[in-house]
């Protein structure tokens, strides 16, 4: 991702990307929102924490895209041949939904925060 997106870098702590730690956030994050996906209102507060975190990092929509196809095809690597098409149009599918959870909480926040430029 960062290869093909290199402005995209700015929003990541590199160095919780080189100890794994960063990684492993994103990967408890996802199994929570599977473990959840019938029940999105437990989803509430890891939302909001990471929503805040986004907007402290000056996270925009644009980038969910771009964030969404890495990590859909580093989980069909790790799933192997489990990454049926089906299996594939499923998660992606949850990641755009939850990217606009992401995307509506943020824009908020900018607007409540008065940080909005386009608000």
């Amino acid at each position: 991702m960062f290869q093909n997106h290199p402005e995209i870098r700015e929003q990541f702590d590199m160095s919780a990307q080189a100890d794994g730690s960063q990684p492993a956030r994103l990967a408890t994050a996802v199994y929570g929102y599977a473990a959840q996906i019938d029940n999105l209102p437990a989803l509430k507060s890891m939302v909001e924490k990471i929503a805040h975190r986004h907007v402290q990092t000056h996270v925009t929509p644009e980038q969910y895209p771009i964030v969404g196809e890495s990590l859909l095809q580093a989980m069909k690597d790790v799933l192997g041949k489990a990454a049926t098409e089906e299996v594939m149009a499923a998660w992606t599918e949850a990641y755009q939904v939850l990217s606009e959870v992401f995307i509506n909480r943020e824009h908020d926040i900018y607007r409540d925060s008065q940080l909005c430029k386009v608000c």
